[in-house]
């Protein structure tokens, strides 16, 4: 069976997405981000060595040259708004073509003695087109506000050695004053066909985040993609102990997947390190994933070691305790049929400043397994009616006024695919729906969450967060100064399949409120992700093949009178943000598709100009 599944890997990667043409990332961050592991998901593809589009040619292109990667990384905007409202932080200006290149992976953190002084991540698009091809260059954006999110800098991070990051993840050293960005740095050449040297490194800023320095490389990488031994750091989370009382205050915490092998996956266990010295020097990465006996399944080696993993958190209490969160993937006594590969939310914790950490505790059993969800043609698990990128992943956090009151949230179907059969996994997902199980009609994926009050020793049962009939995905949460916890997602507009979606934010004691951009800026009332710009579905897979379970019913574009599925996204990132200030104020960040612009990429079906909704980086204040 175990082979049987690897030749299925081989004829995907072969038969399904390297269909000839420009290998177009579907993802701007040109990042690695396998979507889990090769055996979690059904390719090792990265984001950067991307499926090859079936539009165009552009292997020989070369990339950018040094002055326009230098222009890039000069560029700087200004953004405004009211966050009561929602405001685009990322200015789009025409200058450089930001007026429709894209942001996603949006992330936010305040200022612990400052509520109104922000900074927030994003994937920073750069495209250049000829024609119908494109080439895309790809640093990690940043935006600081300094008034509560009126306005707002537009910036970009400068590299150290790579040509493209993304995965950004900021946070405020109180004690050191510094502001602190920690991000993926990888080389890729133009068409995205191989990249190497994934590294995770971390950049300063020492005047609040208007500039930040080159990065310091904390988890080296090595090899191209084609290496059986490439090493490629991924995924990766920052937090600082703020907590003026604890034995670490002011010590940063850094967490990464280490995935091992090019074309054969072999491992993705999590890595730590930490610095003292506000981000300057960092300790020697090692790993933290550990043992359990539920992690029976090994793709290599032997025993319960809990090696298949990503998403790796941390998270600071209040006393200077350090819990980390990620998911892990071999738990094969939860896989309704073999290899399934459904994820378990695993928690540390450690209380002498990650110098030990207790064992592993799985805190959830995941729903979100190769049967469980339908897929994108692309080849990414997918949400029923869309094409976007799906992840179950969540966060986690803990209780201000309690360190040993932990609380995880993630996003899956609930209950396992009840048409699941060990038979549809050995099929290939396939137009019309790409979902060789079955799997889309009647799921529905909803927020839960999980509780310990004992410092994460014992875990409550799942319990849902703003219960609805439609789909849920990509929540994030944080606890305000009183312990009230504030949980934002994407939802879907009405039961699945359906076309828009918008963020939603919900507050313990106070419900769900809608955040709807601001209508009087020309901008749809909801985000419109299966009209999308960029990311479009007709790039990667020709018209007999588009996805027809997504995209507005008799959606035209014309001259095309059925382009049903044709301009479904089918990357908007693979988490949103949010975090509380030190006064209560929630602020928000996620990618929004509700401004219409005309791209310089020409669309070959309709013979013009692509259109669509831009990936806007969003923001919101309560």
């Amino acid at each position: 069976m175990k082979n049987r599944r690897s030749a299925w890997l081989v004829v995907l990667l072969g038969g399904t997405m390297l269909i000839g043409g420009l290998a177009a990332s579907p993802s701007v961050a040109g990042k690695k981000g396998r979507s889990i592991t090769s055996s979690r998901r059904l390719t090792v593809l990265s984001e950067g060595r991307a499926p090859a589009a079936h539009l165009g040619s552009s292997t020989a292109e070369a990339l950018p040259d040094a002055d326009l990667l230098e222009d890039i990384q000069r560029l700087r905007c200004r953004s405004e708004g009211n966050p009561r409202l929602a405001v685009d932080i990322s200015c789009n200006t025409k200058r450089l073509g930001q007026d429709f290149n894209p942001d996603n992976e949006i992330s936010v953190a305040v200022d612990p003695e400052d509520p109104d002084h922000l900074v927030a991540g994003s994937n920073d698009y750069f495209y250049r087109f000829r024609g119908v091809d494109r080439l895309v260059y790809v640093p990690t954006g940043f935006f600081t506000s300094f008034d509560g999110g009126h306005h707002w800098i537009d910036g970009q991070i400068p590299f150290n050695s790579g040509n493209n990051a993304g995965d950004p993840s900021p946070a405020f050293d109180v004690k050191h004053d510094v502001v602190l960005m920690a991000e993926i740095e990888f080389t890729s050449d133009a068409a995205r066909t191989e990249t190497r040297n994934g590294n995770i490194a971390v950049s300063r800023s020492t005047d609040g985040g208007r500039h930040f320095k080159t990065p310091v490389i904390v988890m080296r990488g090595r090899g191209p993609d084609s290496a059986e031994d490439q090493v490629f750091f991924d995924k990766e989370y920052l937090t600082v102990d703020n907590h003026p009382d604890s034995p670490y205050y002011g010590r940063a915490y850094l967490m990464g997947a280490r995935f091992l092998g090019g074309p054969v996956y072999q491992e993705s266990p999590i890595y730590f390190s930490y610095s003292d010295d506000g981000g300057r020097t960092w300790s020697s990465p090692r790993e933290i994933s550990g043992r359990h006996p539920s992690c029976t399944y090994q793709e290599f080696g032997g025993g319960t070691d809990c090696d298949e993993d990503q998403f790796g958190i941390p998270e600071v209490a209040a006393d200077g305790t350090l819990y980390v969160h990620y998911i892990n993937y071999q738990n094969e006594a939860e896989f309704e049929v073999p290899f399934d590969f459904d994820g378990q939310v695993m928690v540390r914790r450690s209380d002498n400043g990650g110098e030990s950490f207790t064992r592993p505790v799985p805190v959830a059993q995941l729903e979100d397994g190769f049967s469980d969800m339908p897929f994108s043609v692309i080849g990414r698990q997918t949400v029923w009616g869309h094409q976007l990128r799906w992840t179950s992943a969540g966060t986690i956090t803990t209780d201000p006024t309690d360190p040993e009151d932990v609380t995880v949230v993630f996003a899956d179907r609930g209950s396992a695919n009840p048409n699941a059969t060990e038979e549809c996994l050995a099929e290939l997902p396939a137009a019309p729906d790409y979902d060789p199980c079955n799997a889309g009609p009647g799921s529905d994926t909803d927020v839960y969450m999980v509780r310990s009050t004992d410092g994460g020793e014992s875990w409550s049962g799942r319990r849902s967060i703003g219960g609805s009939s439609s789909h849920q995905w990509f929540p994030w949460a944080d606890r305000g100064p009183d312990g009230e916890l504030a949980v934002a997602w994407d939802e879907d507009n009405g039961s699945g399949p359906a076309d828009t979606f918008n963020h939603v934010l919900w507050v313990q004691g106070e419900g769900k409120e809608t955040l709807y951009p601001d209508a009087r800026e020309d901008r749809s009332r909801s985000e419109q992700i299966d009209i999308s710009a960029t990311h479009w579905a007709g790039q990667y897979v020709p018209e007999e093949d588009w996805p027809v379970i997504c995209g507005p019913e008799d959606y035209r574009d014309p001259p095309v009178s059925d382009a049903e599925g044709k301009d479904c996204n089918v990357f908007h990132g693979d988490y949103t943000g949010l975090a509380v200030g030190s006064d209560g104020s929630i602020n928000v960040v996620w990618t929004g598709l509700n401004r219409f612009v005309v791209t310089p990429q020409l669309d070959p079906y309709t013979g013009k100009l692509h259109d669509g909704y831009a990936q806007d980086a969003m923001f919101s204040r309560r």
